[in-house]
């Protein structure tokens, strides 16, 4: 319980979240996004900043490609 804890502050600060060990970014709220490990979270405060350190939007909950 402690780990969905950590994810869902860590999300909530972030308008985006993404892995250390992938190339998407998802909606906090994605399923997929929630079963981030908390070590390898990487958080965006925007799309344009998720595509800048090469991250493409997840398919799934479509986040924009663009804010």
């Amino acid at each position: 319980m402690v780990v969905l804890a950590t994810i869902a502050v860590i999300a909530h600060a972030a308008t985006y979240v993404g892995s250390k060990n992938s190339n998407k970014y998802h909606y906090p709220s994605c399923r997929y996004a929630r079963g981030i490990n908390p070590e390898n979270i990487v958080t965006f405060d925007s799309a344009k900043e998720a595509r800048a350190a090469g991250y493409v939007p997840r398919k799934i909950c479509r986040p924009p490609v663009e804010d």
